[in-house]
């Protein structure tokens, strides 16, 4: 039967199967050090704590850490939705760990990049309910991450008069800033996100969204202010990992764990099959094109341009930092 429903029901039986499969293997040597699980089977919530200092950079180990943790959580079938945040204030995710792509090993290069397409397909596709509790910068590919949760609040950030204790967020897919172009798959869910001019502008441009911008634009769904709250759900402090324990009172965690409630008490079989109608068949032509966009996306990062493009951006960043 061809329906969205029974297509759903299907999904989520290879979900299934697949969210097992971590418990047949050893999970990555790094894996509850880079993306800290905590579950709350009362509540039917999880969380996941990015957790790889500075910026939570996406390596091939990351991207690794973040499918292992997520099909574990999975496999709970007492779960029903996952919040994704981060241990640093002030960083959901920088995006792609550039040190993978500067003259990069030829056998790494393609899994490095066959991990994030996994990431793509296991976060955008998750029998659970997904919230991105976005605190901190989300560029490039930590926009990418957000964009394939199916809730994403963000913080409007300190606006502190102190210029040097300023600190307001911004998203989006900043590659040509860089000298390289989002992939195809991670620029079109752009569009389907925030609409196609909206999308060709700010993917020729490498715009990065302030809150109030990416709210207008619906990059994300809700911002909160940088606060704490008087009262808020006190079971969330059960939910925290110890490095993030003292934010049980933060606005923006609190609203994430009220938005991960609402999804929590949707009937799951509704929930999904109401979410595979509008995603199962970009996670499947990613599957059909795999090979083709990974032979695509290292051809061209090997290019003398963009390595030479890279290169420099390392540079600078490196010497931005040597001036701190």
């Amino acid at each position: 039967m061809n329906t969205p429903r029974a297509r759903a029901m299907l999904f989520m039986g290879r979900r299934s199967h697949q969210s097992h499969a971590p418990h047949k293997h050893s999970p990555p040597a790094v894996a509850n050090d880079l993306v800290i699980s905590t579950v709350d089977e009362n509540s039917g919530i999880a969380m996941l704590t990015m957790n790889r200092p500075p910026a939570n950079s996406l390596s091939l180990e990351m991207n690794e850490a973040l499918c292992y943790s997520l099909k574990t959580v999975e496999a709970n079938p007492k779960i029903q939705s996952v919040i994704l945040s981060s241990t640093n204030p002030k960083i959901f995710s920088a995006g792609l760990d550039i040190t993978e792509l500067v003259a990069p090993d030829n056998d790494r290069l393609p899994r490095f990049w066959n991990s994030l397409q996994q990431v793509y397909i296991d976060l955008y596709g998750s029998r659970l309910a997904t919230v991105a509790a976005i605190q901190g910068h989300a560029p490039a590919a930590g926009c990418f991450l957000a964009m394939s949760c199916d809730y994403r609040v963000m913080s409007e950030g300190d606006t502190n008069n102190d210029i040097k204790k300023k600190h307001v967020p911004t998203i989006g897919l900043n590659e040509t800033q860089l000298g390289i172009a989002a992939p195809p798959w991670m620029g079109q869910l752009l569009v389907r996100t925030i609409g196609f001019r909206q999308a060709e502008l700010a993917l020729a441009l490498g715009t990065l969204f302030p809150p109030e911008q990416a709210l207008s634009i619906g990059l994300v769904d809700d911002i909160v202010p940088h606060q704490q709250v008087e009262s808020g759900d006190h079971k969330l402090v059960d939910l925290l990992p110890s490095q993030i324990k003292d934010q049980a009172q933060n606005s923006l965690l609190q609203k994430a764990y009220t938005q991960a409630q609402i999804y929590a008490k949707i009937p799951p079989q509704a929930r999904v099959a109401s979410k595979m109608v509008t995603r199962e068949e970009h996670i499947f032509r990613m599957i059909a094109k795999r090979d083709e966009d990974t032979q695509h996306f290292c051809g061209f990062v090997t290019q003398k341009a963009v390595q030479k493009n890279l290169t420099a951006y390392v540079e600078a960043l490196k010497n931005k930092s040597a001036k701190k």
